[in-house]
């Protein structure tokens, strides 16, 4: 089932009765909201309010199905007392069974963490009152911080006025570390969360402060949240484990390659995370027009070669360089190498480049699910990128002494 399909059973499923007690003076049944990355579903999240309580299941679909609870605890200030989190895979061996409990003071935090059958318990000091929120691996957790839980929990949110900056300090109720969280208030109904400050998550209000959707386009994370009526979401992840088990499941992300091959004899190796399609648009959308495209995924794409190499006509030492690319609207893309390696794909550093190589730009007769970096031998060989319909390509051979 695609991630827009979802959304509509969901939906459906809400209509039919099955979010019953949204009324509730008692019970609010928050919400429930689904992440998509492309057409696929990789994040579904419920939630629900009883007193000073919230509670919520996350189902997160990368590398493989794992079922997140979590039950915070307020204070009569709206303040948080405790939280526990259980961390249960369920269609995945890559991910550990764990419990961790985090006991609130207003300066400090004390971290309690089971896992994988050993525990620790740690104390941690604070310069302000923590926030929590939940970083589930792929996307973040929203019912933490939707309404009414915002206007209470993350007050200082809510008082925010248009082009207000807050900086707040949080701690990730799944793993107990603390780290500051940028919030900007970009208009009455737009709110933006800083992700990793590197760009920004666009979360959509409504006039009662609730959140409705979520923007992530612009993130390396390239999702979409939408928020629908609550649906338990206990069955949905059963039947995403069954999908994994039967090897179905959206599995990992952007898998790492490696391509190795020998060029007039001598060894080249290129290794890169492949995203997937996903029914996205890619040239101008997932890969912008005008900026440094980190070719790949993850960690930055990495190229070596222990002789001296020939790239499309420059002369490049033998080594280990890291590889990107810079695309244009009018169709033309270059070839980035950088001698900088090993570091994270948005870590680009423009002072370490060692060459600038125009590519010959094809197109492919139908899509590439996959993103791909192919070498191949010849006279002269090809460095080769492809994903989608774009073909990009480059000559390489070893360079003579």
């Amino acid at each position: 089932m695609t991630g827009k399909a979802l959304i509509l059973v969901l939906s459906a499923a809400a209509g039919l009765g099955l979010a019953e007690g949204v009324n509730d003076p008692v019970i609010d049944r928050g919400g429930t909201f689904v992440t998509l990355l492309g057409r696929d579903t990789v994040v579904v999240e419920s939630f629900t309010r009883t007193g000073n309580k919230l509670d919520g299941n996350v189902v997160v679909r990368v590398p493989g199905t794992v079922l997140i609870h979590y039950v915070l605890d307020l204070s009569a200030d709206g303040t948080p007392s405790r939280s526990l989190v259980d961390v249960t895979p369920m269609g995945t061996s890559e991910v550990a069974k764990r419990r961790v409990t985090i006991d609130y003071a207003r300066d400090s935090v004390v971290v309690d963490v089971d896992s994988a059958g050993h525990h620790s318990r740690g104390h941690a000091a604070l310069k302000q009152p923590p926030y929590p929120q939940l970083l589930t691996g792929f996307g973040p957790s929203y019912g933490l911080y939707a309404s009414p839980v915002l206007y209470e929990l993350y007050a200082p949110l809510a008082r925010a006025t248009v082009g207000d900056t807050v900086r707040l300090t949080t701690i990730d109720i799944a793993a107990g570390r603390a780290s500051r969280r940028v919030f900007v208030k970009r208009s009455p109904r737009e709110l933006d969360a800083d992700f990793f400050g590197i760009a920004a998550t666009r979360l959509t209000l409504d006039g009662a402060g609730r959140i409705t959707a979520g923007d992530a386009r612009e993130t390396t994370e390239q999702t979409q949240m939408t928020r629908t009526a609550f649906v338990d979401v206990s069955p949905i992840a059963r039947r995403f484990a069954a999908a994994d088990h039967a090897g179905k499941g959206v599995g990992a992300v952007s898998p790492e390659v490696v391509e190795r091959t020998k060029l007039g004899g001598a060894p080249v190796v290129v290794m890169y995370s492949s995203p997937r399609r996903r029914d996205r648009v890619l040239l101008g959308k997932v890969i912008p027009y005008g900026s440094v495209w980190r070719t790949g995924a993850n960690a930055a794409t990495t190229l070596l070669f222990d002789n001296d190499m020939n790239i499309g006509g420059k002369r490049i030492p033998a080594g280990v360089y890291s590889l990107w690319t810079l695309p244009r609207s009018d169709g033309s893309v270059d070839l980035i190498v950088n001698s900088q390696h090993g570091q994270w794909g948005t870590d680009y550093d423009a002072s370490h480049d060692v060459a600038h190589i125009p590519m010959a730009v094809a197109t492919a007769p139908s899509p590439q699910e996959n993103f791909a970096i192919a070498l191949a031998d010849g006279t002269p060989g090809t460095l080769r990128m492809s994903w989608g319909k774009f073909i990009w390509s480059v000559p390489v051979s070893v360079a003579r002494k």
